[in-house]
């Protein structure tokens, strides 16, 4: 090979090397985009009626919240385990630990006597759980009694369960309860806070990712004194309705602003 091919030739073998190392970098990044990706989701989320959820994460460690009994109009699973149970409070619609055909850890909300919250700090495998005590009623109890917020910490999500809630939350409670990703807030009024109520709760928590509504009345619920779902979701955006009872927990956003995910109890 000639000297003059040799000059000739330098160049493009340089602008070839550069090329493949773009290339290199490239695939490399789409790799770890990847694994990125895959890494956001923490587990899934169901909602089986009324105000019980599961929580599965991708490591399969499941928590039931607020057990429901027969009689509500839901279809009860068949054969459901769970490492814990959560009970925000012992009203029989939230506390149905018999739907677990194991022997779950049970975390209560309230004490035995129901007149004071039991303090849970613990941590169900990879999820750790805390408890912040509430009210059922807006008059500090003597309605309806005590309610609990449960709240789930798992891969980097958090998730506020809040029960029965029936008033729009103090600052010592947002406090408490601190900065959350998915929130599952009552709806439907009569019992709890109604829809009004509940999105002053939402504007309070502000979460990052979802709100999912719960206990509302549904053509199933016999409940009549519930109202539906759509007098909260009126003049909402950013309303998202699921065909079924289960959405994925990714840490990533679907959407700049906080989504309103309506899950399908069937």
């Amino acid at each position: 090979m000639t000297r003059r091919v040799l000059i000739f030739l330098t160049p493009l073998l340089a602008v070839a090397a550069v090329v493949l190392a773009l290339a290199l970098a490239l695939a490399a990044g789409g790799a770890r985009d990847a694994r990125a990706a895959g890494s956001s989701i923490v587990g899934k989320l169901s909602w089986l009626g009324q105000s019980c959820f599961v929580l599965e994460t991708a490591a399969g460690t499941r928590i039931v919240m607020d057990p429901i009994p027969k009689g509500l109009g839901y279809a009860l699973p068949v054969g459901l385990k769970a490492d814990a149970v959560t009970i925000s409070h012992e009203h029989a619609d939230h506390n149905n630990v018999g739907l677990l055909v194991n022997k779950p850890r049970v975390l209560r909300g309230l004490t035995a006597d129901k007149k004071g919250w039991t303090k849970i700090d613990e941590k169900v495998k990879e999820v750790a759980v805390h408890s912040v005590g509430v009210y059922h009623d807006e008059n500090r109890g003597a309605d309806r009694g005590l309610n609990t917020v449960f709240l789930f910490e798992v891969g980097g999500m958090r998730i506020a369960h809040l029960g029965d809630l029936g008033h729009v939350l103090t600052d010592e409670q947002l406090s408490a309860i601190g900065s959350v990703d998915v929130v599952l807030v009552p709806v439907g009024g009569a019992f709890t806070i109604d829809s009004r109520q509940a999105t002053r709760v939402v504007d309070q928590l502000h979460p990052r990712l979802l709100v999912i509504p719960m206990h509302y009345k549904t053509d199933v619920l016999p409940i009549k004194e519930l109202a539906g779902v759509e007098d909260f979701l009126t003049g909402k955006p950013n309303v998202r309705r699921e065909a079924t009872n289960t959405i994925p927990l990714s840490t990533l956003k679907a959407r700049p602003g906080t989504e309103i995910v309506v899950l399908n109890y069937k």
